[in-house]
């Protein structure tokens, strides 16, 4: 018979399929593996996080054995450490402290950014002995789409007054102005759709990662009906924004020098 089961317990986590047993020495076989809208090949190396919809097909006298292996609850999948989050902050914030040697230049600091490096890599470490770095989808999505919310509101309050100022008092300088940067920008993607055959969806990632606007992304995802965009954003933001970070300061030490 078949059943499905949601992995909520922390001990599963971070796991590969290949390396779980589900105890009493019955027969089983994991057929199936669901994360959210995408449906996964349920292979050794599949590493399971919270929430994943997971399809065992075993004798039905077994499933409560299964359910109770797995946790099998929604409200389990949804919950997540505040240590791990807390802990992996402090780690973070002290390596975005180390001062970093720049021959030519000097000493510079990470700051922020050393928090995402230390993110990416608690990220692909998964787990930590008994500690689970991943945050479950669903408390990711909310978490997400409530950033983006008090972000968007944060720049419109911000931003607007400025904004009327600055073309009251200048024109259309500073609009045409951000024209012109944004311009290029608009240039290479047409460019890399057309001419490099990159899919729209990679490329609506890869441009709200370069622009490091979480909003392009939120549009992204709703506009096309895949995953890519997502996967795009993933694979480029983390190294411009430490680019972005580090030439700010580059920057600023070679002026004072």
């Amino acid at each position: 018979d078949y059943l499905r089961v949601f992995a909520s317990k922390p001990a599963i986590v971070g796991m590969p399929l290949g390396r779980l047993t589900l105890p009493g020495g019955f027969d089983y076989n994991f057929v199936h593996v669901r994360r959210g809208d995408v449906d996964l090949l349920p292979n050794n190396d599949l590493v399971l996080e919270f929430g994943d919809r997971v399809g065992v097909l075993c004798h039905r006298e077994h499933f409560p054995a299964v359910r109770r292996f797995f946790g099998d609850s929604i409200k389990g999948a949804a919950d997540f450490s505040y240590i791990s989050l807390g802990v992996g902050a402090a780690m973070g914030l002290l390596v975005g402290m180390i001062p970093v040697p720049v021959p030519g230049v000097g000493q510079i600091t990470l700051g922020l950014s050393g928090a995402l490096l230390v993110a990416l890599v608690l990220g692909c470490l998964r787990r930590t002995g008994g500690i689970v770095w991943i945050l479950p989808l669903s408390a990711n999505l909310v978490l997400r789409n409530f950033g983006l919310t008090v972000f968007l509101a944060q720049v419109g309050i911000a931003a607007g007054p400025l904004f009327i100022a600055t073309v009251a008092a200048t024109g259309l300088s500073w609009v045409l102005l951000g024209v012109a940067i944004v311009l290029p920008l608009c240039i290479v993607t047409l460019i890399a759709g057309r001419l490099l055959g990159i899919p729209a969806d990679d490329l609506l990632g890869i441009v709200s990662a370069v622009t490091g606007n979480p909003a392009i992304l939120a549009y992204a995802t709703r506009a096309v009906p895949t995953e890519r965009p997502d996967i795009g954003f993933a694979m480029v933001f983390p190294s411009m924004t430490i680019l972005k970070i580090l030439f700010v300061q580059i920057v600023v030490a070679v002026q004072r020098g």
